[in-house]
């Protein structure tokens, strides 16, 4: 005889309707049940672990770009095949560190935060426009997880 698997207990949570309704456009966007999603996603944060200030984190990408800019400009000259899979490593590894740098601020809602960020680096209006432009090539939005 073949014993049924024991069925999760039921559980509840409440939010608004919008939450509601936001949580599910994520769930459907993972191709994953609504519950599913839920429980996914609140068993990727730990809540206990160590803010990072993510402003010095940026300030400090921005530091470690100027080094490896003043760096390169007294190396003697590379072949371009070499030159240019050093600068792809050097640009994926960056751009990496800003998407999960963006995506934690957003997380944490501090979206406005990062748009003047991006504001200094960029020009007064830009920050907006990126975080809008990044928020849609992703598909997300800036509901904190």
């Amino acid at each position: 005889m073949t014993r049924r698997p024991k069925r999760p207990d039921k559980h509840s949570l409440s939010c608004t309707d919008e939450q509601w309704e936001r949580i599910g456009a994520r769930a459907s966007r993972a191709g994953m049940p609504t519950s599913a999603y839920l429980v996914q996603a609140a068993l990727a944060v730990d809540p206990t672990r160590a803010k990072v200030d993510v402003a010095r984190a940026m300030e400090l990408q921005q530091e470690i770009a100027d080094a490896a800019r003043r760096i390169v400009a007294h190396l003697p000259p590379v072949p371009p095949e070499t030159a240019a899979s050093f600068w792809t490593t050097l640009h994926d590894r960056i751009s990496f560190i800003v998407r999960m740098t963006m995506n934690d601020m957003l997380a944490q809602g501090r979206r406005g935060e990062l748009e003047r960020h991006l504001d200094r680096q960029f020009g007064a209006g830009e920050g907006a426009a990126r975080v809008a432009s990044y928020l849609e090539r992703t598909g997300r939005d800036d509901m904190p997880e």
